[in-house]
């Protein structure tokens, strides 16, 4: 059957439900239609409103086609929603849609059912996180209809709510949008975990580790970043030498850090990141201590940029460490971007400890792992670059360290009192 082109219509809702088609694939249509003429039928409703078929249609009359091929949809063109429900799904199930224009199809034609169903999409039944009864309707019904299972309607109805909120996110990819939305939501919650902790301010402790922990609340560290003292000899590559080199007992470091995470692990929050600094000499050694108490994701790689003499004809020259991160929990990244395992950053060239780390390094894992005014926890805190970095990055720390001498230079560095000395301050004023 065919009709004249100017006695159609287009349908009024066409071009706040379907994108026109990109140049290069509408020129393409149009010089086939212009070879072949239009294959594919319209369809229209009795009263010769188009449902399908807008672009061919738009196309006959630029070639000037007197009449085009029609079938006639037998459709109440006044039941609103059995014609958007008609539409949506003629081109969910017939036209090539990224997934982009596919889940606004399909998130829209849910909303179809749900006002079918006596439902509003503003509404708060929808925006509980549990189903109701009413959106398990809907959302059964919808995947049924569009051949997708509902968990798909689920990510199709928030990528548009989404792209509603903040229109500038449409450019983007539909996976990229929706997990930058569960990025916002996860440090929104950890946001407001953080007004209702009382973690400690800034606090520097001396002494054994083991025993100052008991200074450190309960389930209150967001972030543990610790670089312990292996049974590894080490000399500064650089020579300085008023430093010692490290010289501990393999036994007596693995067991000082099982020791140390069972005790720690109450201290973090359930949801929470641990970061530990190894060398690939201990790192099967370690690597189980630290299963027993958290679940390792990653190893990444810091590549120092600098190499150490060692020998120089028989092995390969080391510049880089290992530092394991292991979670607790669900705690994400928040990072403002998804970072790779490598990370370049250059040595310190300073002489207050031999194995002392970048701040720059600290401070990307730091704000990787939390927000601020979170807890970050360092109980190997040498010489105190973990407390500069939160410091930095507005986060609360607690820094405990077994020398004296160290602890004075955490003190200089960071122009804090440990608790003794503010109180002995405090005291004298």
């Amino acid at each position: 059957m065919k009709i004249k082109t100017q006695e159609l219509k287009p349908y009024k809702l066409n071009q706040e439900l379907f994108d026109n088609l990109p140049k290069d694939d509408y020129d393409s249509l149009k010089l086939d239609i212009e070879k072949n003429g239009i294959k594919t039928e319209l369809h229209i409703t009795k009263r010769k409103t188009i449902l399908s078929g807008h672009q061919r249609w738009q196309i006959a009359k630029e070639l000037k086609m007197q009449e085009v091929p029609i079938k006639i949809v037998n459709i109440n063109e006044d039941d609103e929603l059995k014609v958007k429900e008609y539409v949506i799904l003629d081109n969910v199930l017939r036209r090539h849609l990224n997934t982009e224009q596919k889940y606004l199809l399909i998130a829209t034609l849910s909303e179809v059912y749900e006002v079918g169903r006596g439902g509003d999409r503003h509404s708060e039944e929808f925006k509980k996180d549990k189903l109701s009864s009413l959106k398990e309707d809907v959302l059964e019904q919808t995947a049924k209809a569009t051949g997708v299972n509902e968990k798909t309607v689920q990510r199709a109805r928030e990528y548009k709510k989404i792209i509603e909120e903040k229109p500038e996110l449409k450019k983007e990819k539909a996976s990229v949008t929706l997990a930058i939305n569960r990025k916002e939501k996860h440090i929104h919650k950890i946001m407001e975990e953080v007004k209702e902790l009382s973690a400690e301010e800034m606090g520097i402790y001396e002494g054994d580790c083991l025993k100052e922990l008991d200074n450190v609340k309960d389930n209150s560290v967001a972030c543990l970043i610790i670089d312990p003292p292996y049974g590894i000899d080490f000399q500064s590559n650089f020579k300085l030498a008023k430093h010692d080199k490290i010289l501990q007992d393999n036994k007596e470091a693995f067991n000082l850090l099982d020791k140390s995470l069972e005790k720690v692990k109450l201290k973090m929050l359930k949801d929470s990141h641990t970061y530990i600094f190894t060398h690939w000499k201990v790192f099967e050694h370690v690597k189980p201590i630290i299963e027993k108490y958290f679940e390792i994701k990653n190893t990444l790689i810091w590549n120092k940029n600098n190499w150490s003499m060692g020998d120089l004809e028989g092995n390969y020259a080391e510049k880089y460490e290992m530092i394991i991160f292991a979670t607790q929990g669900k705690r994400k990244l928040v990072g403002d971007s998804r970072p790779v395992n490598v990370l370049d950053f250059e040595r310190t060239t300073n002489t207050n400890h031999p194995t002392e780390k970048p701040v720059e390094l600290l401070k990307e894992l730091i704000k990787n792992s939390t927000v601020e005014g979170e807890l970050v926890l360092d109980y190997f805190a040498g010489s105190g670059s973990t407390m500069i970095a939160t410091k930095e990055l507005n986060r609360k720390a607690v820094a405990i360290e077994i020398k004296k001498e160290y602890v004075d230079i955490i003190k200089s560095r960071t122009k804090q009192y440990t608790p003794q000395d503010k109180c002995e301050v405090e005291k004298e004023e």
